[in-house]
């Protein structure tokens, strides 16, 4: 497997896990081909993750991309105004006062809406490369991950993110060529938010 692939069975086994979808082969185009025990049927999946934005990209997927910012070393070109050097972050204790941490960089959080058409957009990205995927295979699901970005900051931003993606998953009328489409929310460390936004049923 290349190095992309032991983290992508990592996410693959949140939504499949191991005793009921054996993995019959790691591929490209999908990314995997399982074989449902129950039923013996083989199927791929197409193994994504979620962005709010590409600079959120550069933070999880370049190696101490923060650190680097820091140094004042290395700014992507499309970061450059969208990020904040600060030479001391300031935490404020519970009794008001104020305590100076290390520097930091500080970055605006899109807006529920906008954080909704990055994944809209994700959807339709994979939705036209689908005719490049494997023809031999009856159906193929997209997984897509999220870390964290989708549902992050205030808590209303969080619950009217999560009542829309609640209310796709319970009317089903996403268009899309994949058989299914599940979306993974890394909420926390131990918990995992599981919605499916397109069924076959």
């Amino acid at each position: 497997m290349n190095k992309k692939k032991p983290g992508e069975l990592k996410i693959l086994r949140t939504f499949y896990p191991e005793s009921e979808y054996s993995l019959i082969n790691s591929s490209e185009n999908p990314d995997f081909i399982l074989k449902d025990n129950s039923s013996n049927i083989l199927f791929g999946v197409e193994v994504t993750q979620y962005f709010d934005t590409p600079t959120s990209g550069r933070f999880k997927n370049i190696p101490n991309y923060v650190g680097r910012l820091l140094s004042k070393n290395f700014i992507h070109k499309e970061d450059i105004g969208n990020l904040k050097v600060i030479d001391t972050i300031f935490k404020i204790e519970d009794d008001g006062t104020e305590t100076p941490l290390s520097a930091g960089v500080l970055r605006s959080l899109p807006q529920s809406p906008e954080r909704i058409e990055a994944l809209k957009r994700l959807v339709a990205s994979k939705n036209s490369k689908y005719s490049q995927y494997d023809k031999t295979l009856e159906s193929i699901d997209l997984l897509i991950y999220d870390s964290g970005d989708l549902v992050a900051g205030i808590d209303k931003q969080k619950s009217e993110i999560l009542a829309y993606l609640r209310k796709q998953e319970e009317s089903n009328t996403l268009k899309s060529p994949f058989r299914k489409i599940i979306l993974v929310i890394e909420e926390s460390k131990y918990k995992l938010i599981k919605i499916v936004l397109k069924s076959s049923n």
